[in-house]
């Protein structure tokens, strides 16, 4: 096959009939085809709200490196909070909330799911961290390890885990929609697709 018969179909195409009797090679084509004309006119505005989440990320690493060498020199080990119970039942009313929504949006299929899932393993890594070191010490801190080890740690890799499954599942359909060559890379691999790059083109197609 020449170079000129790669870039082009080898029939043309005037009805769902003709798709189906498309090669693997020349579906992939025209899916990639279409996939290009597809694309919106937002570039502009793709590229500033990266530049933005990558300045406030960036940002976010410079300013709490020193903040944490000053709590760890300058915070007492024992303090007296004035809101016990009401953080305690926040952070828990927050994590029942999570709960509810990852379970909504897996029930009706939605694609939220997948942030919900990671938002709800976070909480509950940051439950059995702070159970634990408010905890050390004193005569709760076996039942502490103990529902950090059988069940908030547990749920928080299972959830990663199903939101990372349902990321990687999404990522390969764009990816068969778009006609790119298979197999599909690791998702640390991958581009983000839709937000172009400096030199202009979208990551996805770097």
């Amino acid at each position: 096959m020449t170079d000129r018969d790669s870039s082009s179909l080898q029939r043309p195409v005037r009805s769902a009939e003709d798709i189906e009797a498309l090669s693997a090679h020349d579906r992939l084509l025209l899916a990639r085809w279409l996939a290009h004309s597809a694309q919106c006119d937002g570039i502009v505005v793709s590229r500033s709200r990266r530049r933005i989440g990558l300045a406030m990320t960036f940002g976010g690493v410079v300013l709490l490196i020193p903040w944490i060498t000053v709590l760890a020199t300058t915070l007492p080990d024992h303090h007296s909070a004035q809101q016990w119970r009401l953080a305690w039942s926040g952070f828990d009313v927050a994590l029942t909330v999570a709960f509810a929504f990852a379970a909504v949006a897996g029930w009706r299929r939605r694609q939220i799911v997948i942030t919900a899932l990671t938002v709800l393993g976070v909480l509950l890594l940051c439950d059995a961290w702070f159970d634990l070191t408010l905890s050390w010490g004193t005569s709760d801190q076996a039942g502490s390890v103990l529902t950090a080890l059988v069940a908030e740690v547990p749920v928080a890799i299972v959830a990663f885990a199903l939101g990372h499954r349902l990321l990687r599942e999404t990522v390969h359909y764009v990816w068969h929609l778009e006609g790119r060559e298979h197999p599909v890379p690791p998702l640390r691999r991958i581009p983000i697709i839709f937000v172009p790059s400096d030199q202009g083109v979208y990551a996805g197609e770097a």
